[in-house]
């Protein structure tokens, strides 16, 4: 029986004892492979020429896999990288007085680089390829800056990341507000448009900032939570590192849920996605008078906030603008409208 079933190999070899074919399971693709050409071998009259035409093999590959082929042991099969290695190594040729100055000096000052240590070694007279110091480093683990790696492990902020329900888009006003991040480039000077949209009535606004930092998405959140004429009790970020530390941080002082997307998964985040294609293909493709000064930008981005709050049509809407469709909402609600 041969095929697939779930993922799985479904074969019975003939050729294996009973203590073996519990084995089969473990066993990656590339060995299942070589254990048909070996089943295939030995129930076809040990036929090497027969079975080298039937998996299209060269002899020179078979044989080598036949002599170590062993029944009891299927991880003979298995491709075992220690086997590619030379038996023997060329060892380096720099003098050892040179190698234990690169140690001493490397172990004195974990912090200086390869460079550095090349140039301190150029005004004590000694001249050694970067390589050789680099090779050095590597060899001798007690030599690696391991403080670097510790400090950010210690500093790095671990925030879980939980996915937003699909209903939370539609649920309420506010209840799931996307927000993105855009690079936006002027005469050659790149700024970072910051975007965020409610998904159930699409009211979304816009800020640029010279930094893509957490804390100018920190300051953006609360620009939103201020513009929106309602209250936002969740929004859903892609992982970029802006949206972490100050920003996450932010979200929790404001009560807000703060939910992720899943990695190079930008349709979770569509509806953000949609509002920066149109400030991108419906306004700044069109400001001709724009200059790199981020007040300036900031200025444009008001104007397009006020057009798509207050005179953009969205079809998703049924033709009404976002605050036309807020003040009907909450008047049938029963709510007041408040607006600043």
């Amino acid at each position: 029986m041969r095929g697939r079933y779930n993922g799985c190999y479904m074969r019975s070899f003939k050729i294996l004892p009973v203590v073996s074919l519990s084995r089969v399971a473990i066993l990656s693709k590339d060995a299942l492979r070589r254990l048909e050409w070996m089943d295939w071998y030995f129930t076809h009259g040990k036929n090497a020429e027969s079975t080298c035409r039937h998996f299209s093999l060269s002899k020179s590959v078979f044989y080598r896999w036949l002599n170590r082929f062993n029944k009891y042991n299927l991880n003979t099969l298995e491709f075992d990288t220690k086997d590619r290695r030379p038996k023997s190594l060329r060892t380096m040729t720099t003098p050892r007085i040179i190698l234990n100055r690169i140690y001493d000096i490397r172990q004195g000052d974990p912090e200086k680089s390869k460079y550095e240590i090349h140039e301190e070694l150029l005004r004590e007279g000694i001249r050694v390829a970067h390589n050789v110091i680099q090779k050095v480093i590597n060899r001798n683990p007690e030599l690696h800056n391991i403080r670097q790696a510790k400090l950010k492990s210690r500093h790095r902020m671990q925030i879980a990341r939980v996915r937003a329900a699909r209903e939370l888009r539609e649920k309420e006003l506010g209840s799931l507000v996307q927000v993105d991040t855009k690079h936006l480039y002027v005469l050659g000077n790149r700024f970072y448009l910051f975007a965020a949209v409610d998904c159930k009535s699409r009211y979304g606004y816009i800020w640029a900032y010279t930094t893509i930092s957490s804390a100018s998405a920190a300051d953006f959140l609360s620009r939103v939570t201020e513009a929106f004429p309602f209250p936002i009790t969740a929004i859903n970020t892609d992982n970029g590192s802006e949206y972490l530390l100050h920003f996450h941080q932010a979200s929790q002082n404001l009560g807000l849920n703060h939910y992720f997307s899943y990695p190079h998964t930008p349709q979770m985040n569509g509806r953000v996605e949609r509002i920066i294609s149109t400030v991108t293909h419906e306004f700044f493709g069109w400001q001709d008078d724009l200059i790199p000064e981020v007040d300036q930008i900031n200025l444009k981005c008001q104007i397009f906030n006020r057009k798509y709050v207050y005179h953009r049509f969205h079809k998703a809407l049924g033709y009404k603008t976002p605050d036309e469709y807020v003040k009907r909402y909450l008047s049938e609600k029963g709510a007041t409208v408040l607006y600043v």
